[in-house]
């Protein structure tokens, strides 16, 4: 299977080329740096299923999965220079359309490639539908916690108040040290997820971004995101008054408690 994995790989390289030789020069990096997060996010992957309890055969699926994730996003890069998949664009159920007419996935059984499938399909989703099967419940949420993982990375390295309007934060959204959304604190305390159309302020984005601690599934993505500094940075965003630091305080005090019980 390594040799497939590594197949899966070239043709990424090639389908990935593509789009950095055509991509206009202003979004260049933006294209590059989606095939670097990409390669990040398999890291992650196999740091997963290397330490859980995650069938063999499922396994390959996850790191093909994690590798195919986000080849719609090349396309909407460089036809749209966008990242919002609210304008009639979605990456995720047009890269399944890609892979389907594709030949990357034909060595594989038909099982195999509506695993993968269904993964790149669902993979951006802020709840997954109550009908999948236990295997893609599974690889969708090792690829899912990979993602996530990635993402604050991304967020946290490259969002500034000078940046809130490129490419950091996604369009309709503000910086602003003190507002924050109605009913998005409240939220917070319940332990919720916050819905994407309920943001509008930097503080509700810190905020949606962090109560993804509700919804990661594996020791190694909690650990991970502690050690990475990144959630800490995220809390750092948010003001010090009422009612934020309660807010920390309780997000912390989560993330910390997930650690503890493995």
């Amino acid at each position: 299977m390594n040799a497939e994995i590594q197949r899966c790989l070239k043709w990424f390289d090639a389908y990935t080329r593509s789009y950095v030789a055509r991509a206009p020069k202003d979004i260049l990096l933006t294209v590059q740096s989606k095939i670097s997060h990409t390669m990040r996010v398999l890291a992650h992957v196999r740091a997963i299923i290397g330490e859980s309890a995650v069938p063999d055969g499922l396994k390959p699926v996850a790191e093909i999965a994690a590798i195919l994730h986000d080849v719609g996003r090349f396309p909407q890069l460089v036809q749209s220079a966008s990242f919002d998949d609210r304008t009639g664009y979605n990456h995720a159920e047009e890269g399944e359309k890609i892979l389907r007419t594709a030949t990357v996935l034909e060595p594989f059984d038909p099982a195999f490639r509506e695993l993968v499938l269904t993964a790149v399909r669902f993979h951006n989703l802020g709840v997954l539908p109550d009908d999948l099967t236990g295997d893609e419940r599974l690889v969708l949420e090792i690829l899912r916690d990979a993602d996530k993982l990635d993402a604050v990375r991304n967020v946290v390295r490259y969002t500034t108040p000078e940046s809130a309007y490129g490419k950091a934060l996604k369009s309709g959204m503000a910086w602003h040290e003190t507002e924050v959304s109605d009913g998005v604190v409240d939220l917070v305390l319940q332990k919720k997820l916050i819905p994407f159309t309920a943001i509008h302020w930097s503080n509700d984005f810190a905020l949606f971004l962090c109560c993804w601690i509700y919804d990661l599934h594996f020791p190694y993505a909690y650990r991970t995101l502690a050690e990475s500094g990144n959630f800490e940075k995220l809390l750092a965003w948010l003001p010090d008054a009422a009612p934020f630091d309660r807010v920390k305080d309780s997000l912390q005090a989560d993330l910390e408690d997930f650690i503890s019980r493995g």
